[in-house]
């Protein structure tokens, strides 16, 4: 009995010692928000086409000093300037929407107050995963880390061969661009604070309200859907 409540205790030590290094080390989540917007544009050999989605799914996850984050797209989410582009998505020998819904695109370990203007990462569109390397451009401007950026994808190495009818036919290429939020959401530095000028850059640029109550560090729209406290 006593060798197991001297297990026991050691234990404990070691998950005290361990919670204890990952507090001193920290981490912050940054939560998406919805003020940008994701765009998907193809070409035919007749005329061109986009789609814009003004919702979007994701986070940033800051360990150690590097980030990395998700960013998700819908496709039932992008409106398109030509209906009948929805209708092509869904067509089980092309995208296949309804079997595969998404595009995710994983970034990996980067710093936003770097600015740095390539990210490299994953995506994933139609079951199939290859590495990404993503155009950005940065604006860190805490508690927000906004960025835009554009990649281009080939149809035909995700296995959906580009969709054709009669004479017309889509090009092979995709180009996404996007602009997107991410808002921190607690910091354990409670000493930190915004200043009024960039309350007021991210109100009048971005329409992003700046929060902060009882040591909360974010965005009033994180704060008000996600992350009420009683």
């Amino acid at each position: 009995m006593k060798a197991t409540t001297t297990l026991i205790f050691g234990l404990c030590l070691m998950a005290g010692s361990l919670w204890a290094a990952e507090e001193e080390e920290g981490h912050e989540i940054y939560r998406i928000l919805q003020k940008g917007y994701i765009e998907v544009a193809g070409k035919t050999n007749f005329f061109d086409f986009k789609g814009e989605a003004t919702r979007q799914e994701g986070e940033l996850l800051e360990e150690h000093g590097l980030y990395t984050g998700r960013l998700t797209l819908r496709f039932k989410d992008l409106k398109f300037d030509l209906p009948m582009v929805e209708d092509v998505l869904n067509k089980p020998g092309y995208m296949d929407a309804t079997t595969y819904p998404t595009i995710v695109v994983d970034l990996d370990h980067f710093k936003p107050a770097e600015q740095p203007k390539k990210v490299v990462g994953e995506i994933e569109m139609h079951g199939v995963k290859r590495p990404l390397e993503i155009s950005t451009h940065f604006q860190y401007i805490p508690p927000v880390v906004k960025v835009t950026g554009q990649f281009t994808i080939q149809q035909s190495e995700f296995d959906v061969k580009p969709y054709r009818a009669g004479l017309m036919k889509v090009k092979d290429d995709l180009e996404v661009k996007f602009k997107v939020f991410f808002c921190e959401t607690y910091t354990e530095n409670k000493d930190n604070k915004i200043s009024a000028q960039t309350a007021a850059k991210l109100l009048a640029e971005d329409n992003i309200t700046v929060l902060m109550e009882q040591g909360f560090f974010g965005c009033a729209e994180i704060k008000n859907k996600q992350l009420r406290t009683p």
